[in-house]
């Protein structure tokens, strides 16, 4: 009988990571940081709470690093298996957790520098770009809506969440007793109408669903309603000379902000504005939402 163990994102919303146990094999669906308050991120320090040799193969709803920033750590740790992913979450895991080492050496470093002042022992980042380097050679690109066998009881399909570029709900297939038992792992779910995504497919059977929840107790306002208000804060600023200041996630986010000023703009509703972009990672991620625009 297959068992589930739920090792993050439990009681929270970052640190995605659940173990799936079959028959004949040990999956890991996410591997992700804890995102947050400073006891919170403690925990990435911690080993990993799973025996990393038992692990068959690594499943990634998507790219976001509260469900793909531990990766360089399970490596780390001795895995050496597959990590299946869609395409554009591939290209976009690389962006991602370069950065994310990059930041991790320069506030180690900083850190360090502080140290040596007091005579404490260094730290080490917790991980480095060459760690990244690593995961990315184990990276198995998926196509959506194709099964694909990945141990001797399991198939896995992916589905469009929807979410971010390359998300996926993950079905996972496992045979049992001369039977197939179906897992649908939800990642990340996203909302109807966005601009540059299709809407999330929807999944009509499953056995067992492990769904997301984080806003699953409210109703999201319309589009339209959010849209309206966009324009009238761009055309109030203006009005009053007055520039605006948009803080946003760098993968997803922001590419759909400046689609709909553009959108806006096109429609007549918005006079020619300069739109700066000041973040080299979304830049980065900008170009690889542009290159899958007819995939």
């Amino acid at each position: 009988m297959a068992t589930l163990t739920f090792l993050g994102a439990v009681e929270g919303v970052t640190g995605s990571m659940h173990l799936l146990k079959t028959a004949h094999s040990t999956l890991l669906l996410d591997c992700g940081l804890y995102q947050g308050r400073r006891d919170e991120e403690a925990k990435n320090h911690e080993p990993l709470p799973i025996d990393v040799s038992e692990i068959d193969a690594v499943i990634l709803s998507h790219a976001h690093l509260d469900h793909s920033g531990r990766l360089p750590i399970l490596l780390r740790e001795g895995y050496r298996g597959p990590i299946y992913m869609t395409r554009p979450t591939v290209d976009l895991i690389e962006v991602l957790l370069k950065d994310a080492a990059s930041l991790q050496e320069r506030d180690a470093e900083w850190e360090n520098k502080r140290r040596q002042r007091s005579g404490k022992p260094l730290i080490e980042p917790l991980y480095r770009q060459e760690e990244v380097d690593g995961v990315m050679k184990q990276c198995i690109p998926t196509r959506y809506h194709t099964k694909r066998k990945i141990t001797q009881d399991v198939e896995i399909n992916f589905a469009d969440a929807g979410h971010i570029l390359g998300s996926a709900i993950v079905e996972i297939l496992i045979a049992e007793d001369g039977q197939t038992k179906k897992l649908v792992f939800s990642g990340d779910l996203g909302n109807s109408q966005a601009a540059l995504l299709r809407d999330p497919d929807i999944v009509t059977d499953a056995d067992i669903v492990l769904l997301e929840s984080t806003y699953g107790d409210r109703n999201h306002r319309s589009m339209e309603d959010t849209l309206d208000e966009f324009e009238q804060v761009i055309l109030q600023a203006s009005e009053n000379g007055g520039n605006i200041l948009i803080p946003s996630f760098a993968v997803g986010r922001t590419q759909e902000i400046i689609f709909r000023l553009g959108e806006l703009y096109q429609q007549g509703k918005l006079r020619h504005q300069k739109v700066f972009l000041d973040s080299p990672m979304a830049i980065a991620v900008t170009e690889i939402y542009h290159r899958y625009q007819d995939v």
